[in-house]
């Protein structure tokens, strides 16, 4: 049950050191991620060279500035059971994130911020995304371990997007850049957020709860049909009784309901090599079975969305092995936080 309380907290910037680039191997990327979801075979850097987490903690709440290659990654339900509570609010500035979460699917890109809820599974795969990330308590909001927190999709250009921006800039922006009157205020971002999902919960009118609700049901059916190569447009208006126009607005923010379909398709299947792995006789069944006429057009697919071929892409083991990072955590200390949310559920200072 949610309340209406807020844990006062104390203002200003209370980071580790300096925005200390740490050069990540995949196996430190592993590490990275450890508290927050397991990492499955990728190439971690992006095009340009660049690979980096920049983590830092500020008062109950920690942060991460971040640039990576192609990374796929899960929150499995043992990981969704640990007692470490957060929502994550991420924003990407440029690249992509494919999210797969347990009651809608959505690709993050530029011009929006997503809130996710931790104590849920989920599946990511990050296509040379740079971006920021925050994880606040789920106490702080007012949420219990139990409460479930549908995911969020914001845009940037909106008033609630403009406001939950400002303070995502003022989190990440050094203390010396800005004036007494202008430090971040973590109050001012629980307060933004609450407000979302406060609306998120409680839809302006019937009308808006009639498409909300209708969209999930046919993202649902899409998820629970990607492996029917007979799921088409048509055959979704007449099973929703939905006009071409109306089905086609509902997934206008993802290109059309087709080239929806076929996202979800490749990313089944790039999810389904790196689970299985890439064998003799492999990508041939896995291009079939998602759809693909041929193992040519399946390449394509996943270069052009990825960067690289399957058979560069999937070089390695299929789950990463974290390193330990005991030794190293003055260079990452989201890791140490949350490993301190996890002991003590609530963080103290």
């Amino acid at each position: 049950m949610q309340t209406n309380a807020l844990s006062p907290l104390p203002q200003g910037l209370h980071s580790d050191a300096n925005w200390r680039l740490a050069p990540l191997s995949i196996a430190d990327w592993a590490a990275v991620w450890s508290p927050i979801a397991e990492m499955l075979a990728l190439h971690p850097r992006n095009e340009d060279g660049t690979s980096f987490w920049h983590g830092f903690v500020q008062g109950r709440l920690a942060g991460a500035k971040f640039a990576t290659g192609c990374q796929l990654v899960q929150r499995s339900k043992r990981l969704a059971l640990t007692p470490n509570g957060a929502l994550a609010i991420q924003h990407v500035s440029s690249g992509s994130i494919a999210m797969d979460y347990e009651s809608r699917s959505f690709v993050h890109c530029p011009g929006y911020i997503s809130i996710i809820d931790l104590t849920r599974t989920f599946k990511a795969s990050y296509q040379h995304a740079v971006g920021e990330i925050i994880f606040i308590p789920r106490e702080l909001l007012g949420f219990s371990q139990s409460d479930r927190i549908e995911p969020a999709l914001i845009a940037t250009d909106s008033l609630q997007g403009k406001m939950l921006a400002e303070e995502l800039y003022r989190f990440f922006k050094p203390k010396d850049e800005f004036g007494d009157e202008h430090l971040f205020d973590a109050n001012t971002l629980l307060h933004v957020v609450n407000s979302i999902l406060s609306s998120q919960r409680h839809p302006s009118s019937d009308r808006v709860e009639w498409w909300r609700a209708r969209n999930a049901l046919i993202r649902a059916h899409i998820e629970e049909n990607l492996g029917d190569l007979s799921l088409l447009p048509a055959q979704i208006c007449n099973k929703f009784n939905l006009s071409r126009a109306t089905l086609y607005r509902m997934f206008e923010v993802d290109g059309g309901v087709r080239r929806y379909i076929q996202d979800r398709r490749l990313y089944a299947a790039v999810w389904d090599l790196a689970e299985g792995g890439i064998h003799r006789g492999r990508l041939t069944e896995v291009a079939e079975r998602w759809g693909f006429s041929s193992n040519a057009n399946f390449n394509r697919a996943v270069k052009t969305v990825f960067g690289m071929p399957p058979g560069a892409l999937f070089r390695g083991p299929a789950l990463i092995i974290p390193s330990r990072l005991e030794h190293r955590q003055g260079e990452f200390p989201v890791h140490a936080w949350f490993a301190r949310l996890q002991r003590e559920k609530v963080l103290i200072y």
